[in-house]
């Protein structure tokens, strides 16, 4: 697989798109043969992600290396999809940028030494660090549970 995104010697990936491909590997859902509606990279990051092809990322709130060559994506910068899923809505979120903006700003300030906006990271130290520090509310926060 030859991907020009990989040439480069990083992706930028926003941390929940990192533990989302932590989870499709876990349940081994490697996106292979899935429709590509939206003209994103996720399904062949994930792919590239769960062969480990993948040796170094940046963090960042902003588009990432799957989202820019979405059609949802305006001006690069903000996705105008918005979500028909009750949980996002029950938090007062229509869109996905501000859901997954959100969560992306949690989930640093769960793990800032894991999830370093804009830090040239090694994929293996990164993976080392989650596995450290990762913690049941980090997995809730992720999943949006909420304590009562």
């Amino acid at each position: 697989m030859e991907l020009e995104i990989l040439n480069k010697g990083y992706i930028y990936i926003k941390p929940h798109h990192l533990l989302d491909y932590l989870y499709d590997l876990a349940i081994n859902y490697t996106h292979e043969n899935e429709p590509n509606n939206y003209g994103s990279n996720n399904g062949i990051l994930c792919l590239a992600f769960i062969k480990g092809l993948i040796k170094r990322i940046k963090f960042t709130l902003l588009a990432d290396d799957i989202c820019k060559p979405c059609k949802n994506l305006v001006d690069g910068k903000r996705c105008k999809d918005f979500f028909d899923d009750e949980t996002a809505k029950s938090y007062g979120f229509k869109y996905k940028n501000d859901f997954n903006y959100q969560l992306d700003v949690q989930l640093n300030a769960a793990l800032p030494n894991v999830f370093k906006f804009d830090v040239e990271q090694k994929m293996i130290d990164v993976l080392k660090q989650l596995k450290e520090n990762i913690t049941e509310e980090v997995i809730d926060l992720y999943l949006w549970k909420r304590p009562d």
